[in-house]
């Protein structure tokens, strides 16, 4: 499956501290088959994620569309579709499906956001749904 995630303030914080648990979200996931694609509304961030270690896990990267989401993917002609996202804006979520997360604004050693988004996701791969309370199934036509 290919799970696209944004970055700031659900990757990282306000300060560019990485979440706890993303090393554990992106290996759990990938090594269970599954592609990770980070997407940010302000471009490419290859380089954020090449700084904190997370690149030799990211399948490829993306711009993520800040408005009409679906049509604005159809435009981009990516060469795959997100099955699920993952962000802290509700509204991409209710979208294509997938976890809406609590924004990160601050390093927070204490946050296990990470490791709920990597059991939904993987939940959603195995059996097609998740008991996750932020977990939004894809609508019809999508995933």
């Amino acid at each position: 499956m290919n799970f696209f995630i944004d970055v700031d303030y659900t990757l990282i914080s306000a300060n560019g501290a990485l979440r706890p648990h993303a090393d554990k979200l992106f290996s759990r996931v990938t090594e269970a088959g599954h592609a990770m694609y980070i997407w940010s509304g302000v471009g490419i961030r290859k380089y954020e994620m090449t700084r904190l270690k997370i690149d030799p896990m990211v399948t490829d990267y993306f711009e993520k569309p800040t408005s009409d989401y679906r049509a604005a993917v159809e435009r981009a002609n990516l060469p795959v579709s997100p099955h699920l996202v993952v962000d802290d804006h509700e509204e991409i979520v209710h979208e294509f499906g997938g976890v809406v997360v609590r924004p990160y604004f601050f390093a927070d050693d204490d946050d296990k956001e990470l490791i709920n988004v990597a059991n939904a996701l993987l939940d959603y791969a195995d059996s097609g749904t998740s008991s996750f309370i932020r977990f939004v199934s894809p609508r019809n036509g999508s995933g």
